[in-house]
């Protein structure tokens, strides 16, 4: 393969470099400051997520069906409470655990308006539904680039919106998730599949370095 730069790769070949070497498709997530023109009815984030494999899609509050991934775009305030009645009465979780699990998802600090998803953008954060065997290919680079092991939280509650795509942004490091059943059964999140997200300049430094 020819030699490229950081330059060159940045436009939109990171999706395509990510699949090439892990073997799983990629989107990108683009948080937008002005809201994109909408274009599909409501839909989960992780939904939309798979969807983006095969279009791009745009979002903003109204079409955004899950108050979770709402509250961890920032877009849904001061409901935590209820949320946390909605998960106990579906796992079980004492509803104060619950309370304090939901308020340990992170929300950005910045504001946006929407969300741009697509494998022919530049994102803030690259997301797969991959295989562990992709899982482990992607940490050896990581492991490669770092010369460390990979260190990350493994959440059980808003795993694709909060807990990868908004945590790999605001930390800037890889996350993982195994999803949850409500993902795997609305997002196409498959039996053997765990989530993955990379933030853009981790991604752009494991593309670059395995040119």
């Amino acid at each position: 393969m020819p030699s490229m730069s950081n330059k060159e790769l940045q436009l939109n070949q990171i999706c395509k470099r990510l699949s090439q070497i892990s073997a799983s498709t990629w989107v990108a997530i683009k948080f937008e400051k002005q809201i994109p023109a909408n274009d599909i009815e409501p839909v989960r984030f992780c939904e939309a997520v798979y969807k983006a494999q095969n279009k791009r899609i745009s979002l903003s509050l109204p079409n955004v069906y899950c108050d979770g991934a709402r509250r961890c775009f920032g877009w849904l305030k001061n409901n935590d409470a209820k949320l946390a009645q909605r998960l106990s009465e579906k796992t079980g979780i004492g509803q104060d655990v619950a309370c304090e699990l939901i308020r340990s998802v992170p929300v950005p600090n910045e504001k946006f308006s929407g969300i741009s998803l697509s494998k022919d953008i530049d994102g803030d954060v690259y997301i797969s539904y991959a295989s562990p065997e992709s899982a482990m290919k992607l940490v050896r680079c990581w492991q490669k680039m770092t010369g460390r092991n990979l260190d990350t939280e493994i959440s059980g509650i808003m795993f694709v919106c909060g807990n990868v795509a908004v945590k790999s942004h605001i930390d800037q490091k890889i996350s993982i998730s195994f999803g949850c059943p409500d993902s795997r059964k609305y997002g196409g999140i498959e039996k053997e599949q765990l989530v993955i997200g990379i933030p853009h300049n981790v991604a752009l430094r494991i593309c670059v370095i395995n040119i």
